[in-house]
C-alpha cells in the first residue's frame, strides 16, 4: 500500500486524492469536448461539475456514516471528518443525481442529453480512481491462498477488488465510447446504469463485506434494485422512442 505519495513537511501528496483528482480533471476535459460535439455550451459541464464534486462527497459520506452507523454511534463527530476514510460511491451517485435533476431544470437542459454526455467519462473517472483505492489499501478484498495475482494487503493475501473495479469501469468507459450509438436520449446512460451494476454485482462476491442478506451483500441488494429500477425506466423510454419513430 502506497496511502501517501509524497510527504514534505506538512505538505501531502495522498494517492487517493491524486487519482480522483486526475480521474475528475480527465473526465472534465473529454466531456467539455463531447457537449461541444452535442451543441451544448462546455461551460454547463464545469459548472454542474463544480456542484457534483460537492454534492457527491457529501452523499458518499452520509451513506457510508449510515450504513456503517455502529462505527459512529459512540462518537458522532468522526461523522464529519471524511480524512478518517469511508466514502460510499452510490451516495456519491444518488446525490449526484439529483443534483443533475435540479441542474438542468434550472439551467433549462435535457437531463437525458446531459446524462448520455458525462456517462463515459464517470466510467474513466471511476476507473481511474479505483487505482487510487488500490494505492490508498481500501475497499479491499477477501483473504485468499488460491488466486495467484492476490495481493498482500492489510496483513494476508487478498483478492485485489479494486483493480477488477477499476478494469470493469474502463471497458464500460471503451464500450460507451466506442459503441455507434442512435440518436435516443437516455440510452447511453441507461446502459451505464446496468453495466455499472452487474460489474458491482459480481465484484462483490470477491470484495470484503461485514454484513450479508440472505447470502448476498448489502450492495448486492442495491444494484438487484437499481438494475430492476432502470430496467423499468429503459422499457418506458423504448415505448417513447417507437412512438417518435412511427
Amino acid at each position: 500500500m502506497h496511502p501517501i505519495l509524497l510527504q514534505v513537511g506538512n505538505f501531502t501528496i495522498r494517492s487517493w486524492g491524486l487519482m480522483v483528482m486526475l480521474g475528475i480533471i480527465l473526465g472534465v476535459l473529454l466531456a467539455m469536448k463531447e457537449a461541444k460535439r452535442k451543441g451544448v455550451d462546455p461551460e454547463h459541464i464545469i459548472d454542474l461539475v463544480i456542484i457534483l464534486i460537492i454534492l457527491g462527497v457529501v452523499g458518499a459520506r452520509v451513506v457510508y456514516v449510515l450504513t456503517n452507523f455502529s462505527e459512529y454511534r459512540d462518537n458522532i463527530s468522526l461523522a464529519f471528518s471524511i480524512r478518517t476514510g469511508g466514502l460510499a460511491w452510490p451516495g456519491a451517485f444518488l446525490f449526484a443525481l439529483i443534483g443533475t435533476i435540479l441542474f438542468v431544470r434550472w439551467r433549462k437542459l435535457s437531463f437525458w442529453v446531459i446524462a448520455d454526455i458525462l456517462s463515459p467519462y464517470i466510467a474513466l473517472g471511476y476507473a481511474i480512481g479505483r487505482i487510487g483505492c488500490f494505492l490508498n489499501g481500501c475497499c479491499f478484498g477477501k483473504v485468499t491462498e488460491r488466486a495467484w495475482w492476490s495481493v498482500y494487503m492489510l496483513g494476508a493475501y487478498r483478492y485485489p477488488t479494486q483493480i477488477y473495479s477499476s478494469i470493469a469501469s474502463f471497458l464500460i468507459f471503451l464500450f460507451l465510447v466506442a459503441k455507434s450509438w442512435d440518436d435516443k436520449p437516455g440510452k447511453k446512460f441507461l446502459t451505464y446504469i446496468i453495466l455499472y451494476c452487474i460489474y458491482r454485482f459480481i465484484v462483490e462476491f470477491f470484495r470484503y463485506n461485514s454484513r450479508y442478506i440472505l447470502g448476498l451483500s448489502v450492495a448486492q441488494w442495491g444494484m438487484l434494485g437499481t438494475i430492476l429500477v432502470t430496467a423499468v425506466i429503459l422499457y418506458g423510454k423504448s415505448i417513447e422512442w417507437k412512438r417518435r419513430t412511427t
